[in-house]
């Protein structure tokens, strides 16, 4: 496979490749064939035959690694790693070479100045032209550079460390990955092969692509799951902290007809700007008269909307979904007030909201006359502490396997000392600001 090609398919399906900023292309592929990951003390195996099982009570974080047929264990656990193939001598990782200014080479795995620019191209595009955008540039540059050079390392030592029965079972996620994608393409490879071919990639490109994700991950859950530990206490301090997060709060949909005194009903333009009192009252009974009109209506059975759309100077967007508002969303206090205090499907008698003026005794707001009805209410509930454990516990879990993770990858990057190219970052950044300076 080409370089140009394998630059495609790197940014077209932009995978995830698992904690500790792993990932394969910068933005996401959201095609239905992309499953969440399960929690690293979830993983689960082909076979109960092929994969050894943690033994009974506390985690110890220097145990071997927990499959028997490749040990995958190194200075990280506190044991002798030894290499997939038999090698008395630990795996020497990150060998590297410069090529040229416009190309990198990671054990053979080639990295070009298109493949970084392309890689970076949401977050470049996203610029501002301004006097700090060539250090931006240069930052997004040298991030994009790290991530894949990252990527490209901790693909290499899982790709040596698992065993073939490990990769097997990689095999058969990419198999079941496969068969979801021609599902989804109407039970049909062939059109598939068509949708793939209009990005420019064959479904084989994009097998391989899964199936180092899918490595990378494997990999990060069977060397890391071991010395990961969560206990009640720390469950339990997880809610405490973060409580709102299993809380949900009261909101309510409002239907309101407001009928304002500024009205050209009852303020014409030419006195609205400086009304007398007398102007003024004998506005504030015409706003009532017809507040009250739509009241009877609705006494008398007629429909909310019809009476709003008839008497309302505050229209609903035509065709628009009434927003779920949470108190405190509204100026309007007294109307927000009533509204929470109504079932759904209730509605508020008349409520008066008087003028408003400032301290130099100029009307800022005339006021008018109201009636809300709740048209939708959303209770608002608490996750209980014992229901939410289990999603607190899949968190705290996650956290520890990214902090591992970050460990291994700064690891794996300072005994590799690949040579940060100064001349292929320029490259890289002179063609970003060439395409993405606007003029």
């Amino acid at each position: 496979m080409n370089i140009a090609r394998t630059t495609t398919i790197a940014v077209l399906i932009a995978l995830a490749g698992g904690p500790g900023g792993c990932s394969w292309g910068d933005r996401k592929f959201d095609w239905p064939w992309r499953d969440k990951p399960a929690p690293p003390a979830k993983a689960k195996w082909s076979s109960d035959k092929e994969w050894a099982k943690p033994a009974a009570g506390p985690v110890d974080p220097h145990a071997p690694a927990i499959d028997p047929h490749a040990p995958i264990t190194d200075a990280d656990t506190g044991t002798d790693a030894t290499p997939a193939g038999g090698d008395e001598e630990p795996l020497k990782i990150g060998e590297t070479r410069e090529i040229a200014t416009s190309v990198i080479s990671i054990k053979g795995k080639f990295i070009t100045v298109q493949e970084i620019l392309l890689a970076a191209k949401s977050d470049l595009s996203a610029l501002k032209s301004d006097d700090m955008f060539d250090r931006r540039v240069r930052a997004i540059i040298n991030r994009t550079v790290a991530r894949r050079i990252n990527n490209e390392l901790i693909f290499s030592e899982a790709d040596a460390r698992l065993s073939q029965p490990q990769k097997d079972h990689v095999n058969k996620q990419v198999d079941e990955i496969v068969r979801k994608m021609v599902a989804n393409a109407g039970g049909s490879q062939a059109k598939l092969d068509r949708l793939l071919a209009q990005q420019g990639v064959t479904l084989d490109e994009l097998k391989n692509e899964h199936r180092r994700r899918l490595t990378v991950q494997l990999y990060q859950q069977i060397k890391f799951v071991p010395a990961i530990s969560v206990n009640r206490q720390m469950l339990l301090s997880y809610y405490e902290k973060h409580k709102s997060e299993f809380s949900v709060e009261k909101k309510v949909a409002m239907q309101i007809i407001a009928v304002l005194l500024n009205d050209k009903r009852f303020l014409p333009a030419d006195v609205a700007h400086k009304p007398t009192e007398q102007e003024l009252a004998r506005a504030r009974l015409a706003a009532k008269a017809r507040i009250e009109k739509a009241e009877q209506l609705l006494k008398s059975g007629e429909d909310f909307s019809d009476v709003a759309g008839e008497f309302s100077n505050i229209k609903p967007e035509a065709g628009g979904k009434l927003p779920l508002w949470p108190r405190g969303s509204l100026r309007q206090k007294k109307i927000e007030e009533a509204a929470f205090s109504l079932a759904q499907g209730q509605r508020s008698g008349i409520i008066e909201l008087a003028m408003v003026k400032n301290d130099a005794g100029e009307i800022v707001n005339y006021g008018g006359f109201y009636i809300v009805k709740a048209y939708q209410v959303q209770e608002g509930k608490t996750t209980s502490f014992e229901d939410a454990q289990v999603e607190i516990e899949d968190i705290l879990r996650m956290k520890q396997l990214e902090v591992l993770s970050a460990k291994f990858s700064e690891r794996l990057a300072r005994e590799s000392k690949i040579p940060r190219s100064p001349d292929f970052i320029e490259t890289a950044v002179n063609e970003a600001i060439k395409i993405y300076w606007k003029r």
